[in-house]
């Protein structure tokens, strides 16, 4: 099997630390959820809408814009296959929770996804 090799700052002071497949995987998937459609230098598409979202009224739209948004971000990354997510909104925070399983292992995880409207807390 091949190992996927990266890196990244995140949570690190100095440096960068290295990361190797299913945790590489999971990173890449969570870079993509916390960066906003449209930040990304040169790929406008890039990105997720869950971190506008919370600046919206929780309706049913609303709602089914997260559902379609979690659903493309997870097919867009093969190495992942989306089990299960539940969607909750509640004091201005949009929590998604996310079953997924990493598929060159077969093993399962769980994300957490968490925006807050911090302009209304």
């Amino acid at each position: 099997m091949v190992t996927f090799v990266g890196f990244s700052t995140i949570g690190k002071r100095t440096g960068s630390r290295v990361l190797e497949d299913k945790e590489l995987a999971k990173r890449d998937l969570l870079n993509h959820f916390y960066t906003r459609r449209g930040e990304r230098l040169g790929e406008p598409e890039f990105g997720s809408i869950l971190p506008e979202l919370v600046f919206e009224q929780f309706d049913q739209m609303v709602i089914d814009a997260a559902d379609e948004d979690v659903r493309t971000i997870i097919s867009k990354d093969p190495r992942w296959e989306l089990l299960d997510y539940q969607i909750d909104t509640e004091d201005h925070t949009l929590t998604i929770t996310v079953q997924l399983r990493y598929v060159p292992d077969l093993s399962e995880d769980r994300l957490v996804l968490e925006y807050t409207n911090s302009e209304e807390i």
